[in-house]
């Protein structure tokens, strides 16, 4: 069958699915929970920065970019305690729980977040609440 395959004499039966797509099928996320991802000013954070970094970001950058913004300070008048909970926060709880929704894919071995298949379906409910966040710009 590969030769049949490699002289073009047949179709494989499904296209390898791209490194965005789910490797699990799953509906769209329901409203539920895409209020659930947002209830948490951190997760939002995260999806925004995520959104305008328009690709993978690494984690400590991500750190910084939330920690300014929940203190609406720059980031070299954030404490050093304060990256830390925050850290933990989005290594530990955040991340993980976006990456289960589909909203973001985390590799925890890189320390590299980028936006999951699912994030698109979450834009306009972000809109909204980053919108009447004074600390984001967008």
């Amino acid at each position: 069958m590969r030769d049949d395959l490699a002289e073009g004499n047949e179709t494989p039966a499904s296209p390898t699915p791209s490194p965005r797509e789910p490797s699990f099928e799953a509906p769209p996320l329901s409203q539920d929970n895409i209020f659930d991802a947002l209830s948490s000013k951190r997760s939002r954070y995260v999806l925004v920065a995520l959104r305008e970094a328009e690709g993978p970001i690494d984690l400590r950058e991500l750190v910084d970019t939330v920690a300014a913004w929940e203190t609406n300070k720059p980031i070299d008048l954030v404490s050093e305690e304060h990256c830390k909970r925050v850290f933990t926060s989005l290594r530990h709880s955040q991340l993980p729980k976006l990456a289960m929704m589909g909203l973001v894919e985390y590799d925890e071995t890189d320390e590299v977040v980028e936006r999951g298949p699912y994030a698109e379906q979450a834009d306009a409910y972000l809109d909204i609440a980053a919108s009447r966040d004074e600390n984001v710009d967008l």
